[in-house]
């Protein structure tokens, strides 16, 4: 997506920037900018942002503002354990040391029509102390509405959402809910797991993802529509391990049952896999739903009547293609003999 032009103007505005650039340049157009300019608001925007920070340590613990590989990354080497102490550190920063939230040619590029990531519009949101409850309407722009991955917003939109509205926002629309996920297990069993899966949203906004599979505890949430499929990302909250979703949904507002796939390891061999998966969503609220534990459910198992686990189960077990796996290393010879990588 591109930076809003709501957000160019706070920041072009803002008394602490227009302090850190007075007298650095005639020119008051900032797609005239150099580099030093915008090195220097970079400056003002990465200290306060810092002072928000040590104040809610929420908004880097739940990746608003930075991503969760890159706060790893700085834990580590700074021999943190967890974000607190992560604050205490940008606490006992001199004057003249600034976390980089932001950077100065990032600032450039936005001024200049460069895409720009959640995560950094995040950041110059919470330097201009936008409530959290405005941050999507601060976010849009209606001459260049796209999401994250520089896909139109306008090509995403379901009918009967109306314009201007985001991905997620359709998401808490038409897609909240409890449903059942049903998959085949990867360990030769033909064994099929009925679990629940829970999308919800979070009181940060997110939509978040809960789920129990195999005896493992899985978290993760909603990243968004895109190009009519819904992709989840979720991690096992047990051990190593990630999982993403991806479900078609076309145009479909009301989906009864969505079909996708998970790309995770493999309990048995720790190799890649690909599962097909099938989602059915419940008509009736449980309040104890999130607390049903997950069942394994054998191809030989007979049904007496078309229930919801009889048609997905008789579906599965007459589909050949449930499990993709893929070898650990594999060299040209082995290309012309298939059989042996596996």
């Amino acid at each position: 997506m591109f930076l809003s032009e709501r957000i160019k103007k706070a920041i072009e505005v803002h008394p602490g920037v227009i302090a850190a650039l007075k007298g650095k340049g005639k020119d008051p157009n900032w797609n005239h900018f150099t580099r030093t300019q915008f090195n220097l608001v970079a400056r003002v925007i990465n200290k306060q942002v810092s002072r928000e920070v040590i104040a809610n340590t929420d908004l880097a613990e739940m990746h608003l503002i930075i991503g969760k590989a890159q706060l790893e990354k700085h834990l580590h080497r700074l021999r943190h354990n967890n974000v607190y102490d992560f604050s205490r550190h940008l606490g006992d920063l001199r004057e003249y040391q600034v976390f980089s939230w932001i950077s100065g040619k990032t600032l450039q590029s936005y001024w200049q029509s460069g895409s720009a990531k959640y995560v950094k519009i995040n950041v110059l949101l919470v330097f201009l102390q936008v409530p959290f409850s405005e941050w999507e309407a601060w976010q849009k722009d209606r001459n260049k509405q796209t999401d994250q991955y520089g896909y139109s917003l306008a090509k995403s939109v379901v009918a009967g959402t109306g314009p201007g509205k985001s991905s997620l926002s359709i998401v808490k629309t038409y897609y909240l809910g409890n449903y059942f996920l049903y998959y085949q297990k990867t360990d030769g069993s033909k064994n099929i797991i009925k679990t629940p899966f829970i999308l919800k949203e979070h009181e940060n906004g997110q939509v978040i993802v809960k789920s129990v599979s195999e005896g493992h505890r899985y978290g993760g949430k909603v990243m968004g529509i895109r190009d009519g499929c819904l992709y989840i990302n979720c991690q096992n909250l047990d051990f190593e391990e990630m999982e993403q979703y991806v479900f078609n949904i076309g145009l479909e507002t009301k989906p009864q049952v969505l079909f996708g796939v998970s790309n995770t390891v493999s309990v048995k061999n720790r190799r890649a896999v690909a599962l097909k998966n099938i989602l059915v969503k419940q008509q009736v609220a449980d309040p104890g739903f999130e607390h049903i534990q997950e069942t394994e459910i054998p191809f030989s198992k007979k049904y007496t009547s078309r229930t919801e686990e009889a048609l997905v189960v008789g579906y599965l077990k007459q589909a050949s293609n449930n499990i993709i796996v893929t070898p650990s290393c594999c060299n040209l010879a082995e290309l012309e003999n298939p059989e042996t990588a596996f």
